[in-house]
């Protein structure tokens, strides 16, 4: 039996690419319980099917088949056992189509079920699929919603600069002196030349030649 249908994500191609590519994300979508990760493309679980009043259950492997992110295309085969003899495999073909930032997901489902303990008709079987491709897609909504922003490249770490400390003031005039010093450190070398240069024209004046004796 093939059942189709499409819904729509408010969000890019790439990113709802990523969420269905990933069979750790898928599972919990089609609300299966993940019972082992096997690699990056397949696992087991454990998926509940509603069927009217009644459910089915099934153990089985998800597989990602093909996946083309430039087309939008990805592929994915399934095989589960159901209660006594039930058996089902399916093959999920997913088409991703980008439009004013959201994203329309098709979806076209080959599934074949047998010996199943339920009577089930094409109407129940198709109805079921739906609710399934119904919360698959409310599901990838709110992952990609919550998903944290990417950095964006070329973005730059601003460094604010340290915040200066008020200097304490000092009082006295030693204190000011010691300021100015710092302040202009040069002020030491040329007071000692200047004291220098007035203690020798002290001395050059006081050791000078004698008055003439009238």
């Amino acid at each position: 039996m093939i059942v189709e249908n499409a819904f729509t994500v408010a969000a890019p191609m790439d990113a709802v690419f990523d969420a269905l590519r990933d069979v750790r994300t898928v599972l919990p979508c089609l609300d299966a319980r993940v019972t082992e990760v096997v690699d990056d493309h397949t696992a087991r679980g454990e998926l509940t099917i509603p069927m009217g009043e009644a459910t089915m259950v099934f153990h089985g492997t998800l597989r990602v088949g093909e996946a083309d992110r430039e087309a939008g295309a990805i592929t994915f085969e399934a095989v589960g056992r159901g209660a006594g003899e039930a058996a089902a495999q399916g093959r999920l073909a997913v088409r991703l189509r980008e439009s004013a930032g959201a994203t329309t997901v098709s979806v076209q489902a080959d599934v074949d079920v047998a010996h199943a303990p339920l009577q089930v008709d094409a109407d129940g079987t198709e109805r079921a699929a739906r609710t399934l491709f119904a919360r698959l897609g409310d599901q990838v909504t709110r992952r990609i919603a919550r998903a944290e922003p990417r950095p964006v490249r070329g973005t730059v770490r601003l460094v604010a600069p340290p915040v200066p400390r008020p200097v304490r003031t000092r009082r006295g005039l030693l204190a000011g002196v010691v300021a100015q010093v710092q302040r202009h450190p040069w002020i030491v070398p040329a007071a000692v030349l200047g004291a220098t240069a007035l203690v020798l024209v002290v001395r050059a004046r006081g050791t000078g030649p004698e008055p003439p004796l009238d």
